[in-house]
């Protein structure tokens, strides 16, 4: 019976490796890719990267404000 069981376990692993590619590639597909096609058709800057091809540096200056007490308190 043991034999049995082993031989099943390894067949079962085959098909989930294969299950898990075809829906990692089917994700990809439906989600990500045109995800990424949208944003590069409406140009989308979600990391502010635009302004580093620009002249001069890209440094930003801190916020320095003392924190509110409401923000400490609730900061999510």
């Amino acid at each position: 019976m043991s034999g049995l069981r082993e031989g099943w376990l390894q067949i079962v692993a085959c098909f989930a490796e294969v299950q898990t590619l075809a829906l990692l590639g089917l994700i990809y597909l439906l989600v990500i890719g045109p995800a990424s096609l949208v944003s590069r058709a409406v140009r989308a800057d979600f990391l502010s990267k635009r302004e580093l091809g620009g002249p001069g540096s890209a440094w930003r200056e801190a916020d320095t404000r003392p924190p509110r007490l409401e923000n400490v308190k609730q900061p999510f």
